[in-house]
C-alpha cells in the first residue's frame, strides 16, 4: 500500500484519526500520552473498538506509557474495567519523573500506522498510514520509554 499522511488541526480530527489507527490494529497498540484525557477512551464506540481488538485473541496486546495515570484511575471506570478484564493483554506504565517534560504523544498500531500529536496542549497532529519506515522511529522511542517506565496500575485478583 502507498503511505498516507494527513495533517490534523482539530481535537475532533485527532480523535477520528486515533479511531482510524485503532481500527487498523491487528496485533499491537502502543500509546504514549500524558493522561489519556484527550483520547476520550470512555467513549462507547472507542471502548468497543478496544474490546473488539482484544477479543480477537491471539497475541493481541495494548501497552501504554502515561505521565499521569491519575485521571485514568479516577475518571475512567469503563476503561479501568477493560484493563483489569484483559490484564493479560494490557499493561500500563508511568514514565519516570525526569521524562514528564515530554509533550508529544502518539498512538501506534502494529508497525505501519500511527497518530502523532506534536504537543499535548495543541490539537495539531499527523495521521500516518501504511508507512513502517516513518513509524519505526516512533516505535523505537516508545520501546525506550517503555523500558524506563514502571508499572502503575494494581490489578486485584479475587477468587481462584
Amino acid at each position: 500500500m502507498n503511505p498516507n499522511y494527513q495533517l490534523l488541526t482539530s481535537e475532533a480530527d485527532y480523535r477520528q484519526a486515533c479511531d482510524t489507527v485503532l481500527g487498523r490494529a491487528k496485533r499491537e497498540i502502543l500509546i504514549f500520552d500524558r493522561d489519556l484525557v484527550a483520547l476520550k477512551f470512555e467513549d462507547a464506540a472507542r471502548l468497543a473498538a478496544l474490546t473488539d481488538f482484544l477479543r480477537a485473541g491471539g497475541m493481541h496486546g495494548i501497552r501504554m506509557v502515561l505521565h499521569d495515570p491519575g485521571p485514568l484511575e479516577r475518571n475512567s471506570p469503563r476503561l479501568t474495567r477493560l484493563i483489569f478484564r484483559f490484564s493479560h493483554a494490557i499493561e500500563v506504565r508511568q514514565s519516570p519523573d525526569n521524562l514528564r517534560h515530554l509533550a508529544d504523544t502518539h498512538v501506534l498500531a502494529d508497525e505501519s500506522h500511527g497518530v502523532r500529536r506534536f504537543h499535548i496542549d495543541q490539537p495539531r497532529s499527523a495521521l500516518i498510514l501504511d508507512d513502517p519506515a516513518y513509524i519505526n522511529p516512533w516505535r523505537q522511542r516508545f520501546e525506550e520509554l517503555w523500558e524506563l517506565s514502571h508499572s502503575c496500575l494494581q490489578v486485584n485478583t479475587t477468587g481462584l
